[in-house]
């Protein structure tokens, strides 16, 4: 295989010059004073650590994990039921369930979340058309699909076991369906959270702004807003380095939970 590795190349020069370079930069903005992109008059120095750890962020840090952690129990909940129906599906193409899920997410994303929080708003169709009012927006196909990866390959025989030693299905489900799909769960929990809470276009459209995320903190500092907010590459690159680092510790997680990579379609 090692004739074949000239091959890899342009893939390695793509991913320094699109990866490696932009964070190696924010690592080094992350330690530097400037006043917005001012390259020529900056020094180093610690004041975006100062900068980054006050009120305003520790409020967002906190706004953003308390969603993403309604919105993935709210995906286990539905999520969960839709993956072990598809799976116990008595059909020969179960997959075109799962097509079903996944062209909504080919659509243009800003499309697709308008028109979701368009459904959900108070004053929306759901409002109007069946007395229904919520505001609620989630990675529902993310849970979905490791779940039902892991259901789909837990063998039969195991189940047949249970209820051979007299189980019923209630007791077979939660004494061994359960168990063995707990590392799509903690996959699909991973896969939802983490966009959930660092996500910024997507609270911008469904709370309007009312909601600070640390997405938005990260979109202002860096300039990409239309706020008026005072720019500062320092902070955002920070944070955003910050968030780097606990996406990295999650796919360590996943990696050491789903080491066969089971969970992955």
């Amino acid at each position: 295989m090692n004739k074949y590795k000239h091959f890899s190349t342009p893939y390695l020069i793509w991913m320094i010059i699109l990866t490696f370079l932009p964070i190696l930069l924010m690592v080094i903005l992350s330690f530097m004073k400037m006043e917005g992109f001012n390259v020529a008059n900056a020094s180093i120095g610690f004041s975006a650590f100062q900068k980054t750890f006050n009120r305003e962020t520790i409020i967002a840090f906190s706004n953003s994990m308390k969603l993403a952690a309604i919105a993935t129990l709210l995906c286990i909940l539905i999520g969960y039921p839709v993956a072990y129906i598809i799976s116990k599906l008595k059909i020969s193409n179960r997959f075109s369930f799962l097509l079903i899920l996944i062209l909504p997410m080919f659509t243009n994303m800003l499309l697709r979340v308008n028109t979701i929080n368009r459904l959900l708003l108070p004053e929306g169709f759901m409002k109007n058309v069946f007395g229904i009012s919520f505001n609620l927006s989630v990675y529902l196909p993310f849970m979905i699909f490791p779940i039902y990866t892991v259901l789909e390959k837990i063998d039969p025989s195991l189940l047949e076991a249970s209820r051979d030693l007299g189980a019923n299905d209630q007791k077979t489900f939660f004494k061994v369906t359960l168990p063995l799909s707990l590392k799509g769960v903690s996959s699909g929990i991973i896969m939802v959270f983490l966009p959930s809470a660092t996500s910024f276009t997507i609270p911008q459209i469904v709370s309007r702004g009312s909601i600070k995320l640390i997405g938005n903190i990260i979109e202002d500092k860096l300039g990409l807003s239309a706020s008026g907010s005072t720019v500062d590459y320092p902070v955002g690159s920070l944070i955003s380095i910050i968030i780097l680092v606990i996406v990295m510790g999650a796919l360590y997680i996943i990696s050491k939970v789903d080491s066969e990579g089971e969970t992955l379609l």
